[in-house]
């Protein structure tokens, strides 16, 4: 049997790509799948759609871009009225 010498293993590249290949999968899956716990354990999706939803909410029920509570109170229907003639003369 026949030893190879260190020059002609260090030219054999056969496999090489099979081998990268794999290993940039299993990093990406990984990255993947660490990222997606993050996004579910941070509960990412939820506040990114119910922290702008609070002003939006507020606009939609009173007008205002406020939370909706807020909001109500600064409601043109909450003003005290005025008249423009006093009802008491």
């Amino acid at each position: 049997m026949r030893k190879k010498s260190a020059h002609s293993l260090r030219q054999n590249n056969k496999g090489q790509f099979v081998v990268e290949a794999i290993l940039l999968m299993v990093l990406s899956i990984g990255l993947l799948t660490m990222g997606l716990k993050l996004l579910r354990d941070n509960k990412a999706m939820a506040n990114l759609i119910s922290g702008p939803w609070q002003n939006a909410a507020g606009m939609i029920e009173n007008g205002i871009w406020a939370p909706a509570k807020e909001a109500a109170a600064k409601h043109p229907n909450q003003r005290a009225r005025s008249l423009s003639i006093d009802p008491k003369n």
